[in-house]
């Protein structure tokens, strides 16, 4: 059944959005900021590769946009709302988006970790430790989700945490 799915997305619709609606859907609870530097905004997508629902765009010099993902299949993450955080903005930031949509893992990312987080060898807080005391300020590269936590690539190795930076601005501490 696999074989003929593939073999009717290849005939029927693009290759890469029929292999990014293949993979198994992941729930996740997370906050992740948009990295994507493209002027004119990132785009908002009704499913993974499909039609543009909306643009995400920064409309400030010092303010950054945040995402809500509630899953993730395959190479795009889901999201239920985005806001427009920064300094002159009440706390929760502006709504720029909300609704169901999709965002490429290329676009979306994480400023660093909480000063002093944990990051785990798993997607669970009895599992053992990767790095019980991370440096905020090194370069985490975003790789997954799983319900609260998110899968991280850090100096150390690769591991789950709930302590990422989604300030664009500063270190979190």
């Amino acid at each position: 059944m696999k074989i003929s799915s593939a073999i009717a997305c290849l005939l029927l619709g693009p290759a890469t959005a029929c292999w990014a609606q293949s993979a198994a859907k992941q729930a996740c609870n997370v906050q992740v900021d948009i990295t994507d530097t493209d002027p004119k905004g990132t785009n908002v997508r009704t499913t993974p590769g499909g039609a543009i629902i909306a643009t995400l765009k920064n409309s400030t010099d010092d303010g950054w946009v945040i995402v809500h993902v509630t899953a993730q299949s395959g190479d795009w993450y889901e999201i239920d709302r985005a806001s427009l955080m920064g300094a002159d903005l009440p706390p929760a930031g502006k709504i720029l988006f909300q609704g169901a949509g999709y965002l490429h893992k290329s676009v979306v990312g994480v400023r660093g970790m909480q000063n002093g987080g944990a990051i785990y060898l798993e997607h669970n807080i009895k599992s053992g430790l990767l790095d019980g005391h991370a440096a905020g300020d090194q370069q985490v590269d975003l790789l997954g989700c799983w319900g609260d936590f998110l899968k991280v690539h850090v100096k150390k190795g690769v591991g789950w945490t709930q302590q990422a930076c989604t300030n664009m601005n500063t270190t979190c501490v």
